[in-house]
């Protein structure tokens, strides 16, 4: 029965057909159709990766924001991991967080200062004062005295099959940056010991 079905049927004129054309048009299309459906796949796979890592800096910056206590180096440290865990390309993402606050001075200036910066498996410096003002374009308006916390996070990305494909995507960082407020308390407090020094609390 399955010998005698359509599709052996078509599979033996296919097989027996000694004109070419079929040949010569299957040679030079399957390349290509093949080019264009994992080059598709690339492009996708691109796409897909940018909005995982979108979504972990915000699950980083959310969770950051809900913390009422301290933060530490062992609590950057595995904030890093789950940064880690979150990402799907990279094994080595980097991570930074700002705590940075708005101020009017009495002579009618308005600025952001920065409380505190720091990093984790990152090549990039800490944020100064001079830095977040550069950034005053990108972080929202506050009311005086406010505080926020900023979250970037950078993601390798190499493109699968390449340079087989030789497509235009070539490797490349995702970065993403995120400003949010605390939930919970003023400000997301720094203290790298705080049981042996509460005086080193930057807030």
């Amino acid at each position: 029965m399955i010998r005698n079905s359509a599709l052996t049927r078509a599979w033996r004129k296919w097989r027996n057909d000694e004109d070419g054309s079929v040949a010569v048009e299957t040679l030079l299309m399957v390349p290509l159709l093949s080019w264009a459906f994992l080059s598709t796949l690339v492009y996708f796979d691109a796409y897909r990766t940018e909005a995982i890592a979108e979504k972990a800096g915000l699950t980083i910056a959310d969770m950051l924001s809900r913390e009422s206590g301290y933060v530490n180096g062992a609590y950057l440290d595995g904030t890093r991991d789950l940064l880690e865990f979150l990402t799907l390309h990279d094994d080595s993402p980097e991570l930074r967080v700002t705590v940075f606050y708005y101020h009017v001075h009495g002579n009618g200036n308005e600025h952001f200062h920065r409380r505190w910066s720091r990093t984790r498996n990152s090549t990039k410096p800490t944020l100064t004062t001079a830095d977040i003002r550069a950034l005053g374009s990108r972080l929202p308006p506050l009311s005086d005295g406010e505080r926020a916390i900023l979250v970037e996070t950078w993601t390798e990305y190499d493109p699968p099959y390449e340079p087989v494909l030789a497509t235009s995507l070539n490797s490349f960082e995702m970065e993403t940056f995120t400003v949010i407020s605390p939930r919970f308390t003023s400000s997301l407090c720094w203290n790298n010991d705080p049981t042996e020094d509460p005086t080193k609390e930057l807030c």
